[in-house]
Order: structure tokens, then C-alpha cells, then sequence
């Protein structure tokens, strides 16, 4: 007896803008050429293989994933319009939507999804999603438009997998040669823009897919341009040379912001770096976990975030965004409470020793620093920087040698891999692999064992709040919030919205919903 997980509906795609500044309006117009300054090339034109970064990025507009996340995180249909996992959570069958064509003016069936599963899975082929999909022992076309994943261990984290084109992207049955890791064009894929060419280091050339399956796309082209340095970037787009910036510097965006940048607007993804404050739990000073609540009760996080980030930066106690579908509310962290932070560090046995904090040179690591010195001090506690070259900083984060210190990250789709292999205890504390704090508890990896492979969505999610709600009093790293990165854009340019990962397009708006409010 199967489970029905969820049943697919008609996708509409809807634009989701980001930025009042930029909120288009008027009719949306066809037709025209977006030229898009963007800070690295792409590396390689199969879509199967290095599936991150700009490739990944600019391939969103060509190749699509079987299913997709709204921006909320939950999975939605996409290509595959339905799907079942049986109960065990070994065997995940999709009805793939019927009419959608390649660029190639084929249908897509059940045989292209083998295929790109196949290859996938085919280690000579050096794809990304092979290391995603290691769990699939085999893929199946069981009709033209049924296909069947069958694993050899249950994943509750697949379905979030099959949402971005890292796991894999359909492509047509024989479109790409085993060991192919550089092929000269693209392969058709199903997206709502088509592959024109690729000039290294110059230009990369989409044109609209006329036949697309879902909302067609309003520009006729969209030409991506190379540009390393952000001044010159930003020197092009007020000359009017491009219409559109990736990875605006946040000094330029404060002048955007302030107006002193006339008809320039922006988009902003919210959640683009997480940071938070690391603790070295394993050894002293902060095996005591009095003394780690006394800075959460001292911390001012919206101060140090708005310090270091020119008044950028939105305060969260956890990875995700507050409306998405895997952050919880309530969970128990401390509050800021000078006058306890002052008793819990007496509770603590400190006595006024300097604790050093390493940071990297980077401006903005050595700016939170700073700010945090000056909150601690207010509570009696004395705080020097330890300011480390790159590679020696990360040689000590990786053996443990230190006490605490800033971090960034993200989240991902799934909360195992958001979550779970920084809390997992590693049997070599010298040598650290994601659980940087050292932190290793009997309880807690009971509770990650649990939700690793428990199925049922409602128990999973019980698990991870429960998971966080121990972390949170354990507080072995303090989560401040999100720092922001933007795109600028040229007044111009309507309906562009990114989303919190800064992708150029996403399933509710992005370069396919964009729009010229100019002649062309």
C-alpha cells in the first residue's frame, strides 16, 4: 500500500517583488534584451555536471528540476505533476506532466528522466547530484510519462533534493555521451529561455523558448556579461552598458537606498548569509555553559549585524526565514539581560581573564568583533582579537584551537543538511569536519538519528523542534540573523524579484517575469 504525499495541481507561477523601490508597474511589455553584469563565468555546458554557483545560476533559465520549493520551502509540482512513496520511503513514483518539450521541439517522457538519472548516477560522468542521490540503486520509465526512483535506504530529504536542478536537470534521452564533461553547446532542456551561445569570458546568449509549458517568458533575450571587479560592474550599469548588477557592494546599495543613486532600484535576497556566534564547547573557557548564556545576555545582535553591515541585516534566532515552513517559533534562547549575564558570569567563576576571539582580516569579521568587545566589556568581560591570516585561521577552526568566534552559512532545502552535521558528534575533535564547536551529546544524537530517517512530515518536523529547542538551551553557537545581497537594477527593468538565496530565477518570479519599460 502506497502513501499519497502530494497531489499535483496546475503550478502557476506568480511574481513576487522584493523591493518597493522596485515594484513594477503599467502593463508588462514583450519583447527586448537584458544585458546582466554578473561577477564570475560559467565553467562548463553540461548541465549535469557542477551544478553550483553561476552554472547553476544561469542554467535555472534553460534546465528545470522535477519538482520545485515555493518561497516558503514547501515542495511543489513542476515537471512532475504528482507523486507516491510507498510506506518503507524506498520507492518515489512521479506522474510527469504531459505536453512539455524541449528546446529541441521534443516531448519530454519518462525515458529523458531515466536517462539524466542514469547518467547522474554513472561516477565517470562526474555529476553533482551523484553524491545527492547516492541512496538510488535504480531508475525506471515505467510508462511514457510514469517514472519510478527506487532507493536502497529511505531519505526524507530526497523530495527536497528533486527541487533544484543540483540533483539533476531532464535533458533528452542520448543528449549527452558518457565522460562528456565539456561538450561545446548545451543540450535542449525545458526552461523558459533557450541556449544561443557561450563566448568564454565575453557573453552568454538565452533567447525566450516560444513552446514552453508554463508562463512564457516576456523578454526576447537575456545576454550575460562577465564582469569580475563590483566598481566596474556598477560604473556599466549607471552608464546604462547593462540593465542589471548581481552582487552590488552594500556601500553602493546604501547610496541606492539613501537616493543618491538616480534611476537605479534594487532587489534584495534576504537570507543570503547567515551569521552567528561559535563557541569551542570541547575545551575552556566555554565547556561552561553559564559563561556562553552570559554573552547571549549580553549580546546586542542588531547592533553588531547593523555595525558591520551599514545598517544591513534582518535579527533571527535560527536558519530559516520567519515565514518559512521549517523555522519555529518559541524556541527557549536567552534573552538579553545584563544584570543575569552579569550573576551567570560570577556563577561561571570568571574573573575578569582576557578570552581571545579569532577573527579574519576581512572588514566586517573584525567589525562584529569589535562591537561584541565593547557589549561584553559592559557586563565585566574582557575580550582581545585574534586577527589570523586566512589559511592559519582555518587551520586552528579546523583543529579546534580556538575559543569562539563569527561565522556565516546558509540553509538549505532540507533541514538535515541545515542542521544535522553540525550537531553530529565526530570522533576526532583535532580534526573537525562540520561540527566545528565540538559539541557532542548522547541525547541529542539520539534526536538526529531519529529525524535522519523518520518519514512521516508531522513527526519530522516534532523531531527538529526539538532538536533546536535542545540546541537553544545548550547554546553552543548563537544565531544573530541574515545579512543581505543585492541586485541593482535600472528603473527600467520591471518585475524583477530574486529570492532569499539571490538566485536570477526562481519558480515565482525572477529573469523569466522581467520586463523592459522602454523602447527597445
Amino acid at each position: 500500500m502506497k502513501r499519497l504525499f502530494t497531489l499535483g495541481i496546475a503550478f502557476g507561477i506568480v511574481c513576487w517583488l522584493t523591493s518597493p523601490a522596485q515594484a513594477a508597474s503599467g502593463t508588462p511589455k514583450r519583447g527586448g534584451t537584458l544585458n546582466v553584469a554578473i561577477e564570475k563565468d560559467m565553467v562548463v555546458l553540461n548541465p549535469l555536471v557542477g551544478t553550483r554557483s553561476t552554472d547553476q545560476s544561469v542554467r535555472e533559465l534553460v534546465f528545470e528540476p522535477l519538482l520545485a520549493m515555493d518561497l516558503k520551502g514547501n515542495i511543489q509540482p513542476h515537471l512532475a505533476e504528482s507523486w507516491q512513496v510507498s510506506k518503507d520511503g524506498k520507492i518515489y513514483t512521479f506522474k510527469l506532466r504531459r505536453g512539455v518539450k524541449f528546446h529541441n521541439g521534443q516531448e519530454m517522457t519518462a525515458e529523458d528522466a531515466k536517462f539524466a538519472v542514469d547518467y547522474t548516477l554513472n561516477p565517470k560522468n562526474g555529476a553533482y547530484g551523484q553524491g545527492l542521490l547516492n541512496l538510488v540503486t535504480r531508475a525506471e520509465a515505467l510508462d511514457k510519462y510514469t517514472f519510478r526512483l527506487t532507493l536502497k535506504d529511505s531519505n526524507p530529504g530526497l523530495l527536497s533534493f528533486l527541487a533544484e536542478i543540483k540533483a539533476f536537470s531532464i535533458v533528452p534521452k542520448g543528449s549527452l555521451q558518457e565522460g562528456a564533461d565539456k561538450p561545446n553547446r548545451f543540450p535542449p532542456g525545458t526552461g523558459p529561455f533557450q541556449f544561443v551561445e557561450w563566448q568564454p569570458r565575453q557573453r552568454i546568449v538565452m533567447e525566450r523558448f516560444e513552446g514552453y509549458w508554463g508562463q512564457k517568458a516576456l523578454l526576447d533575450r537575456v545576454v550575460f556579461r562577465p564582469v569580475r571587479d563590483a566598481t566596474v560592474r556598477l560604473t556599466a550599469l549607471r552608464a546604462g552598458d547593462v540593465d542589471l548588477v548581481e552582487r552590488t557592494p552594500l556601500e553602493w546599495v546604501r547610496q541606492v537606498v539613501d537616493g543618491k543613486l538616480k534611476g537605479i532600484v534594487y532587489s534584495e535576497a534576504s537570507y543570503a548569509d547567515i551569521r552567528a556566534l561559535l563557541f569551542n564547547v570541547a575545551d575552556p573557557p566555554f565547556n561552561n555553559k553559564k559563561l556562553r548564556q552570559a554573552i547571549a545576555m549580553a549580546m546586542d545582535k542588531r547592533e553588531i549585524l547593523h555595525a558591520a553591515y551599514l545598517g544591513f541585516g534582518t535579527v533571527n534566532d535560527q536558519k530559516y526565514p520567519k515565514d518559512h515552513a521549517w523555522y519555529f517559533p518559541g524556541l527557549p534562547w536567552p534573552s538579553q539581560n545584563l544584570e543575569k549575564a552579569r550573576a551567570l558570569l560570577k556563577e561561571a567563576g570568571y574573573k575578569g581573564e582576557t578570552i581571545p576571539i579569532i577573527t579574519s582580516p576581512e572588514g566586517s569579521d573584525q567589525t562584529m568583533a569589535l562591537t561584541l568587545q565593547a557589549q561584553l566589556k559592559k557586563i565585566g568581560m574582557n575580550i582581545a582579537l585574534d586577527t589570523l591570516e586566512v589559511s592559519t585561521y582555518n587551520e586552528r577552526d579546523r583543529k579546534g584551537e580556538f575559543a569562539f568566534r563569527f561565522r556565516g552559512g546558509d540553509f538549505y532545502p532540507d533541514p538535515w543538511t541545515t542542521y544535522g552535521r553540525d550537531l553530529r558528534c565526530e570522533p576526532d575533535l583535532r580534526k573537525r569536519i562540520s561540527n566545528r564547536s565540538g559539541y557532542c551529546d548522547k541525547e541529542m544524537e539520539g534526536l538526529l538519528t531519529k529525524a535522519e530517517t523518520e518519514l512521516d512530515p508531522g513527526r519530522r518536523k516534532a523531531l527538529f523542534k526539538q532538536i533546536l529547542t535542545k540546541a537553544a538551551d545548550e547554546v553552543m553557537e548563537i544565531f544573530l540573523g541574515s545579512i543581505p545581497r543585492f541586485f541593482t537594477l535600472r528603473d527600467y527593468v520591471k518585475g524583477f524579484a530574486t529570492d532569499d538565496a539571490g538566485r536570477f530565477n526562481n519558480p515565482e518570479g525572477g529573469l523569466s517575469q522581467t520586463w523592459l519599460d522602454k523602447d527597445r
